[in-house]
């Protein structure tokens, strides 16, 4: 299985500032003293050996999620993220019409479906998309956003084929080579996350949740459903002051994702979701955390590696 984030902020789209970006020109370069950067061989090492947090941003387009098993794509959300997509898809035989994929929904928060008006491929006459989801009224939801009160294109303009289907939450469903198993998760509103699995590998996606006790007899659900995924896509947006501070928002934790993949056995947690107001540094100091927690002594019986979601990460499972 393939996985590529093409959006993982949360709540709104949130574009570099040009003050942040200057900061990371600042460090590159008085971190460059003494070397020669005439030299096109120290230039890349240099640039190789950057951190993170100045080589590269976690991004700012909002949930959006591709997957595919050999020829078969599976997008997951439609957040702002889904422009850039729609944008590559164009460019891999979209733009001619005759292609299919799936998409699926886990809630229809604005940070997760904002991107849809913007989705080049679902304009051209002959593509084939089916979009699931346990709502029963997901068609209404995306023709509504894209009211002419809101948005200047109807979605009935559109002119490709969408189909909207129903499954049924806590039941497995086949989507070509995927099955899929939903599960409700607590969030505000109605929000479900998805386990995927293809016979060769299981990814798991647990946006926009929050978990508010921590006793095995209210995580030994959340632990059955994470269990042993090859990735496990894990809402992160508040620190743990801020999730504190923030009951009943919807969120949760690095740290809270490192305990449940641990228990889970989870092999790779994808920290996601992040919030808006968190910088890079941030983020990444979440992770280190995160991964910190896991060398812990009492949990060297699993190892589970931790990841910053950024816009771009792809990864094989």
């Amino acid at each position: 299985m393939y996985v590529k984030f093409w959006g993982t902020r949360g709540s709104i789209p949130t574009p570099i500032s040009s003050l942040a970006l200057k900061e990371k020109i600042r460090w590159a370069l008085e971190n460059a003293a003494g070397l020669d950067l005439s030299d096109p061989a120290v230039l890349n090492r240099y640039l190789e050996r950057l951190p993170f947090t100045v080589q590269k941003s976690v991004g700012g387009d909002t949930a959006c999620v591709e997957v595919r098993s050999g020829d078969q794509l599976l997008i997951i959300d439609a957040g702002s993220g889904l422009r850039l997509l729609g944008q590559t898809m164009m460019s891999n035989g979209f733009a001619q019409g005759g292609q299919q994929a799936s998409m699926l929904f886990t809630h229809t928060h604005w940070d997760h479906i904002q991107g849809f008006p913007f989705f080049g491929p679902v304009f051209i006459p002959n593509n084939h998309f089916r979009l699931y989801s346990p709502f029963d009224d997901l068609r209404d939801r995306l023709t509504h956003q894209q009211d002419t009160v809101f948005f200047p294109v109807t979605l009935s303009y559109m002119q490709a084929t969408l189909d909207f289907v129903e499954i049924a939450e806590a039941q497995w469903h086949q989507i070509g080579k995927f099955r899929v198993y939903p599960m409700r998760l607590s969030h505000p509103g109605v929000t479900f996350g998805y386990r995927i699995e293809d016979g060769a590998s299981s990814l798991v996606i647990a946006s926009d949740s929050e978990y508010k006790r921590v006793d095995p007899a209210h995580t030994a659900a959340y632990v059955e459903f994470f269990q042993n995924a090859d990735l496990l896509i894990f809402d992160a947006q508040y620190s743990l002051t801020e999730v504190l501070d923030k009951p009943d928002w919807g969120h949760s934790t690095a740290m809270m994702g490192a305990e449940l993949a641990y228990r889970a056995r989870a092999k790779r947690l994808a920290l996601f979701h992040h919030d808006p107001n968190s910088s890079d540094v941030e983020v990444w100091a979440a992770k280190e955390q995160a991964a910190a927690y896991l060398l812990h002594p009492h949990k060297k019986d699993h190892t589970c590696e931790v990841l910053i979601a950024y816009d771009g990460l792809s990864l094989e499972l």
